[in-house]
């Protein structure tokens, strides 16, 4: 988004929260929305500051904004229970001998869950009930974490892996970092 645009969007939202932004503080504001949204078009913003307020009536923040972008833009996923459903539907349908369309059938979050698992592993067991409620658990974790990271720059989510490679090892009661050189 540009400059203009985010001035704009910080002149709706000063029109719907009095005294918003605080009086010399509009261009750092300013600044800082140019900096948290450079990855977004100017009408999703748009869509998203007024999803924003309708439901708050407080100014937003950063996070809400790119959590009001996220609501509009990102899929939503389904239920657990109707992840599992699909999971099951594509068990009968095709059984273990046919993983390939079966996993074909599966989108999104399911599909990685049941990758994950293992399909195979899934049309075997004879444990419904422990397979179900293991899904269930990693379909969340999954779905949440995909959900985290529609909310960060692209930046910061490019830069996320490369922090996350290093290794803390602890030594006693201290700890060393490993920098992977």
């Amino acid at each position: 988004m540009k400059r203009a645009d985010i001035i704009k969007l910080v002149g709706i939202c000063s029109i719907n929260y009095r005294n918003w932004p605080e009086n010399g503080k509009e261009d750092a504001l300013i600044s800082l929305w140019e900096t948290m949204m450079s990855d977004v078009d100017f009408e999703i913003g748009q869509v998203a500051i007024q999803k924003h307020m309708s439901e708050s009536v407080y100014p937003p923040t950063i996070a809400d904004i790119r959590a009001k972008i996220a609501d509009c833009t990102v899929a939503r996923e389904k239920t657990g229970i109707e992840a599992w459903g699909d999971v099951k539907s594509a068990i009968r349908r095709f059984g273990s001998y046919n993983e390939k369309k079966a996993m074909e059938s599966l989108s999104g979050v399911t599909r990685k869950v049941v990758e994950y698992i293992g399909f195979k592993t899934l049309c075997l067991s004879e444990e419904e009930m422990a397979d179900r409620a293991h899904f269930l658990k990693v379909y969340d974790t999954v779905a949440r974490r995909e959900r985290e990271d529609a909310l960060l720059l692209p930046q910061i989510r490019d830069m996320m892996p490369k922090l996350q490679n290093r290794t803390t090892t602890y030594l006693g009661s201290g700890y060393e970092e490993d920098q992977g050189a």
